[in-house]
């Protein structure tokens, strides 16, 4: 949603502006995408009666995964590629529009979806380039 609807993509251009994959691009972003996360991700979970302890614990997690998808680490999770997101796999969803395909691997935390959904994508080389036009 964020990367095909306009105006959301203004908001999230920010995050894809990182020219340096790290863990602290995990951080950059526009502060409307946390109004969208929040509303999307944890209001439906306060409404169907998760407790607070079980949302935070889910908080937690998702970020230290998000954080190791965005680290500047090349490991390699074997088959576990085909459930968590990695590094590895990550990188190419921040690739340049000029260095390959757009639209991929769109997992935050599970790639399972990208392979479900066929949106995957995982050559065996680095993206030449990173960021936005």
């Amino acid at each position: 949603m964020l990367h095909r609807v306009p105006a959301l993509w203004e908001f999230h251009k920010v995050h894809h502006s990182t020219v340096e994959m790290d863990w602290l691009s995990n951080w950059r972003f526009h502060w409307i995408e946390i109004v969208v996360y929040q509303t999307v991700l944890y209001l439906p979970a306060t409404l169907l009666g998760f407790s607070p302890a079980a949302t935070f614990g889910c908080a937690v997690i998702s970020t230290t995964l998000g954080h190791f998808a965005h680290a500047n680490l090349r490991w390699h999770v074997g088959p576990l590629r085909y459930f968590i997101n990695s590094p590895e796999m990550h990188v190419w969803h921040h690739v340049h529009p000029e260095c390959g395909p757009q639209n991929r691997n769109f997992g935050i935390s599970l790639s399972l979806w990208d392979w479900i959904f066929r949106t995957a994508y995982l050559p065996d080389r680095d993206p030449e380039r990173l960021g936005t036009t």
